[in-house]
């Protein structure tokens, strides 16, 4: 992965970008509104939420509108710039930091430009949008892999084992792959299109055959 640096801006782009990522469906889903609004028969948790969207539906409306009127060319180098900015736009429709956090997030690009995003013990935060996976032999020292086949290309990556952060004791993903197609394929040499001509002239006059034994 690549450090996080983001920009930051009120576009009208970056708002129809903020909206195809779906950053605000947990509010308002007009997809999801439509689908449940055409089902026959809701439960009771669809239910349930279909009334949490169709309450949202103003406070979703309101903040798109909101943003639209406070487009501007102006872009933002870091979220300690860009989130004093968006609360004072928004303050009238939501004071939630999550919700807030979420927008700048959704209102925001990967740029080499902007300010290399830090945690709060100084550690560079890394950007899982650019998340790419290698495969290393295993044999291999994974730093000369990546002096030679990343970091001429990308030179700010680090790598990082796959882990899986959601377990009390995260667990390393390791193993080997095994491309049984390289190892073992054995070439087929491809039937000649003369021969599947042939044959096809032939099973051509053998279906008109039998079409025309049945209306004697």
């Amino acid at each position: 992965m690549q450090p996080l640096q983001r920009s930051y801006g009120i576009t009208q782009e970056r708002i129809d970008n903020m909206l195809s990522k779906g950053t605000l469906n947990s509010i308002y889903d007009e997809a999801k509104v439509y689908e449940l609004e055409n089902t026959e028969e809701l439960n009771g948790k669809e239910l349930k939420k279909l009334e949490a969207y169709q309450n949202n539906k103003a406070i979703f409306d309101l903040i798109i509108d909101t943003l639209n009127e406070a487009v501007t060319d102006k872009i933002f180098y870091s979220p300690e710039e860009f989130m004093p900015v968006l609360t004072d736009i928004l303050i009238s429709v939501t004071t939630d930091k999550k919700l807030l956090e979420k927008i700048a997030d959704g209102l925001s690009i990967m740029d080499k430009n902007a300010e290399i995003q830090k945690d709060k013990k100084g550690n560079i935060i890394y950007d899982k949008e650019t998340k790419d996976t290698e495969i290393v032999k295993i044999d291999e020292d994974i730093e000369d892999y990546m002096k030679r086949e990343v970091l001429p290309h990308v030179p700010d990556a680090k790598y990082f084992f796959e882990e899986d952060l959601g377990k009390t004791k995260p667990i390393i993903k390791t193993g080997a792959e095994i491309p049984f197609t390289r190892y073992f394929y054995k070439y087929q040499q491809p039937t000649p299109s003369e021969e599947l001509e042939k044959q096809f002239i032939e099973l051509e006059k053998s279906v008109s055959a039998r079409i025309a034994n049945l209306f004697k």
